[in-house]
Order: structure tokens, then sequence, then C-alpha cells
């Protein structure tokens, strides 16, 4: 048997892989399709006009709402802009702080005045209360929760998460700087009629501005400055159907009736009875002293 060199099991193993037909060929492998290329995180701190947040409903909506339309709509929309929104877009925009400034001014100037004409009797003392009652930030804050104000104000995503809209000091703040855009956008005059429009509502359906004034801390205030003793209220009757009833309330001190005043809960009735408490002091206050 002859034998076989290296080059004869070569060529061997060549042909076998050749005629073997379940051997399949390769196949060059598919070039990958181009996929999209990855993004790369920006260093920026925000991107142009990002819309944070739930869109934002149209400003005439809001126009309506405080009863003033805008000239200047560029100024309205800086005064619903909070810094937190104003740092995280590019370019920056201009935020309502310098337009808070303002209208904290002139918020106080309007107050003032409309308190210095109506309470002609009062002293020094009770003018700065009340204005302070006015102008509070807590006061402010309802006011600006119900003209819907925070569905309207452009906050960056940090005050978002946190709940800002809802924050007493951001929805007092933004008001004030609304003050501050229809001062400059209309002048004085024009801003006080819709700033008392807000701060002294008209009555709606026979009912006083009775929950618009504290009158309950105003008489409590006033009287422990003469008395450590406190007012007292209580329930002289309810009437009424249950779904509608109506509460009458009276207000004591040391024993003697103050006032009286009815509401359709206990909490109206007792700031009707206060106020009337207030008004009637306030009434005496004027009355010329009788001379024997």
């Amino acid at each position: 048997m002859p034998s076989r060199t290296p080059s004869d099991l070569a060529g061997r193993t060549q042909r076998s892989s050749s005629e073997n037909p379940k051997r399949k060929p390769r196949k060059d492998p598919k070039p990958k399709a181009a996929g999209r290329p990855k993004k790369v995180a920006s260093k920026k701190r925000g991107v142009p006009n990002t819309p944070q947040g739930p869109p934002v409903p149209p400003l005439e909506e809001l126009e309506q709402k405080i009863g003033y339309g805008f000239s200047d709509s560029q100024i309205f929309l800086q005064a619903l802009t909070h810094r937190s929104y104003s740092q995280e877009v590019i370019p920056p925009e201009e935020d309502n702080e310098r337009l808070e400034f303002l209208g904290d001014a002139v918020l106080q100037l309007i107050v003032t005045k409309r308190l210095w004409i109506e309470l002609v009797k009062e002293d020094e003392g009770i003018l700065t209360r009340r204005r302070s009652e006015k102008v509070s930030g807590r006061a402010l804050a309802k006011v600006a929760r119900a003209m819907g104000l925070a569905d309207f104000l452009r906050l960056g995503k940090g005050e978002l998460k946190t709940g800002g809209r809802q924050k007493p000091s951001i929805l007092a703040d933004s008001l004030e700087a609304i003050v501050g855009a229809i001062y400059l956008d209309a002048g004085y005059e024009r801003c006080a009629e819709v700033v008392e429009s807000w701060l002294w509502r008209a009555p709606e359906d026979g009912e006083d501005d009775i929950l618009a004034n504290d009158y309950k801390s105003n008489l409590q205030q006033e009287l422990q400055q003469k008395s450590k003793r406190l007012p007292v209220y209580h329930v002289l009757s309810e009437s009424g159907p249950e779904h509608n009833k109506i509460f009458r309330v009276e207000v004591r001190h040391g024993g003697r009736v103050l006032g009286t005043g009815q509401g359709r809960n206990k909490k109206e009735a007792e700031q009707a009875a206060a106020r009337q408490s207030i008004l009637a002091k306030s009434e005496t206050k004027g009355r010329p002293k009788s001379t024997k």
C-alpha cells in the first residue's frame, strides 16, 4: 500500500469539504443598518421656550378673570414668569421679581388711599391693621386662587414637582407682579380700579362682603387692647331645611351683647355678628357727645 504524504491528506481534506452537500458556504455578514445617532446629553440648563408642565390656557382667559386687557402682552407674560422658569430656558427670559417689587408699592398705595377715604373716623392703628389684612400674603393668595391664576404661571420643573402652583407665596408674589404690570401698562387710576375690584368684591346674591374681611380677628384685637377676655359667640337659632339652613349668632364680651348676625353656616354668622359689633362701635365714636 503506497504511503500517503501530508500533501495528499491535505488535498483529500479540501476535496471532501467541497464535495459535502450538507455544508453551506459562508455568507458575508450583512452590513448593519445605520441607526439613529445616540443623543448626547447637553450641558445647557434648558432649551429655548420649553413648555413646562400642562399646557397653559390662552392669556385672554386670564385677562377676563382679572378684569383688564393688556396693551403690552409681553409685560403681562413677564408678570407670570417665575424665576425658576427663566433660569431653565435659553435664552433666559426676564422674570417677574422687578414687577413684584413695583406692584407691592402700588398695591400699598391703592389700599391706603381707599381705607383713608372709607374709614374717616378710624385712627392710624386701625388703618394700619386693616391695610395689613388686605395686602397680606394670605389675602392675596386667596384672590389669586379665586381668579385661577395658578393655571397660567410659568414655573420651572423643580417648582412644578414641589407643587409650586399652589404655594401661597408664589401666588401672592405673582399677583403683585400683575399689579405692577397693569400700572406700567395703564397708569395708576386704571390700576386702582382693577385692584379694588379684587379686594373689595361686590356683594353677590344678597350676600354682604363678610368673608372678604376677617371681622372676628379685628374685633378680638380691639377688645384685647382693653381686656384679656376673649369674645364669646353663641348660636341663637337655626332655621330652614337641612340643605339650606340659616344660623343666627350673637357675640358677647364680659356678659354684654356686642352684636348679632346670621349666615348660611356658623362661621359666616359669627363674622356677621363681629362685623355688626365693629360698625356699631364706629357709629358710636362718630356721634357728638351730649351736653347737659
